[in-house]
């Protein structure tokens, strides 16, 4: 048989002492991957622990291995077979490296043993079957063999469980399919924002408030619905400036006495509301982590190790990412937009197929990303703006993955005057969906401006003020407004005309 109880120990061992880098082999290695039935119990059972957040040690482990009825063959005792494995010295570098050969021995054997079958199938068939049911039954066979990544990555017939699924969700009708946001019109009109397995993406130039904006719309949403978030952040934002800014929002005080200490000596007023917010931020759940200089991959084993251990298994989370650019690993002989596509095609893949429940996804993600030059709003009206695809950089891999993807930018004086100032300070307009919320209407169709002639695609506006954003309504709000006034306006000039 190909099998190494050398490399099985190896691995169980390295787990045993480096229970951290379970995630790194999570995605492809399995029990049977093990060829002695010892070897299958102890890493069942680590799996089990590994994947609820739970690192135990070799006694309590063996403890659990007796109590559950499970007894290894040829009267091996689990304490003394654990304690050998613990006190093996092991790398951490070398238990990745123990579960790829493991699993290349694991793969060779089922090669192997599937290849006996079709021997056996091939010799005992009827000579009267034809060629295309010959080969049918060796692919029925071959095709059985796991490869390097499990899951679900096969081919499946989408009308074999449509009755099942649709009439389950009759049954069961949803009204949400993933958690509502801060800003009433934004979720009516497309819907939420932080589907499990969707990606959310604000386009904007540096300065305008992307990172602002995300922070506080998972913040808010997080408060909401009891749903923890994780920021990963490039190394542009520190954890003390973030504090800051959240401070000054909750607070309303204004920033530069929060991270000068001023606020002590500002007055009764400022002092209290500051000490107003340690209450209220008790159970907020917003988690920092520092990513610049690291690898896409490095990203992606801290986001699972962060769920498994913390979040645990079947518990939705929101993954927040400031934001999109490249990344410190060798490029090779690879651009930018290659680099950068292939950024977003892992986290897609880590929130659509790697985090799963009963093969649901239960992470959603939302992040941003510069605009290029086309997308510059300085010292321009709003007639000579672009705000479509184009203005994304990098990659169009963004836009293709993105399930939304938004255009955050400020309002142009010309327009911050024909509103008076009161419908916002910031314009957010969607320039992709993949899907709506019930103000389907709003989304769809343009909105006929004042004048009765001119149509235009519908915003949202919002208002940023000391890092705290609220909505103010979208286009058509605005439009019914003012036509609003007008007519109260004219109203009231009739009536003085017959006085």
């Amino acid at each position: 048989m190909i099998y190494s109880a050398e490399v099985e120990k190896q691995l169980l061992s390295g787990l045993l002492n480096h229970p951290d880098k379970y995630v790194e082999i999570s995605a492809f290695m399995s029990s049977k991957d093990f060829f002695f039935a010892p070897n299958q119990i102890i890493y069942s059972f680590l799996k089990s622990d590994y994947e609820n957040g739970n690192f135990v040690d070799e006694i309590i482990l063996a403890e659990r291995i007796k109590l559950s009825g499970i007894s290894f063959e040829d009267n091996i005792n689990a304490s003394d077979y654990l304690r050998a494995l613990k006190l093996k010295m092991v790398s951490s570098h070398s238990v990745v490296e123990s579960a790829k050969e493991l699993k290349k021995l694991s793969v060779r054997r089922e090669i192997s043993e599937n290849c006996n079958c079709i021997i056996k199938t091939m010799k005992g068939m009827d000579p009267a079957k034809s060629l295309p049911d010959i080969v049918n039954a060796s692919d029925g066979i071959y095709s059985k063999i796991d490869v390097y990544e499990n899951g679900e990555d096969y081919p499946q017939n989408i009308f074999a469980d449509m009755e099942e699924m649709v009439e389950l969700r009759g049954n069961n009708p949803q009204s949400e399919f993933g958690p509502s946001g801060p800003h009433p019109r934004l979720h009516s009109i497309y819907g939420s924002l932080l589907r499990p397995g969707n990606i959310t993406t604000i386009v904007a130039r540096t300065g305008v408030g992307k990172t602002q904006f995300v922070m506080d719309f998972c913040i808010k949403v997080s408060r909401q619905h009891n749903i923890p978030v994780l920021h990963l952040d490039n190394g542009e934002m520190s954890k003390e400036e973030l504090m800051a800014r959240q401070c000054a929002a909750l607070s309303k005080v204004p920033m530069h006495l929060i991270e000068t200490g001023k606020w002590r000596n500002a007055g009764e007023d400022v002092v209290n509301r500051v000490r107003s917010v340690w209450p209220t931020i008790k159970n907020y759940q917003f988690y920092y982590q520092n990513v610049g200089g690291m690898s896409v991959d490095a990203m992606i084993q801290t986001v699972k190790h962060f769920y498994y251990s913390h979040v645990k298994r079947g518990n939705k989370m929101i993954l927040s990412f400031d934001y999109i650019k490249t990344t410190s690993e060798k490029m090779g002989n690879k651009s930018e937009w290659q680099v950068v596509g292939e950024m977003v095609d892992k986290f897609k893949k880590l929130i659509a197929r790697d985090i799963t429940f009963d093969g649901e996804p239960m992470v959603s993600m939302i992040t941003s990303v510069q605009s290029n030059r086309t997308g510059i709003t300085n010292n321009r009206t709003a007639d000579n703006i672009v705000e479509d695809e184009s203005i994304v950089s990098l990659s169009d891999r963004i836009t293709q993955f993105s399930s939304h993807l938004f255009s955050l930018r400020k309002k142009t004086l010309d327009e911050l005057a024909a509103e008076d100032r009161q419908f916002g300070t910031h314009k957010l307009a969607c320039l992709k969906y993949r899907h709506l919320g019930e103000d389907i209407h709003r989304a769809l169709n343009d909105v006929r401006m004042p004048n009765g002639t001119d149509l235009r695609q519908n915003y949202i506006n919002l208002n940023f003020e000391n890092f705290e954003i609220t909505e103010v309504g979208d286009l058509q709000d605005m439009v019914d407004s003012q036509v609003s006034v007008s007519l109260n306006t004219q109203g009231t000039f009739d009536q003085s005309i017959d006085i």
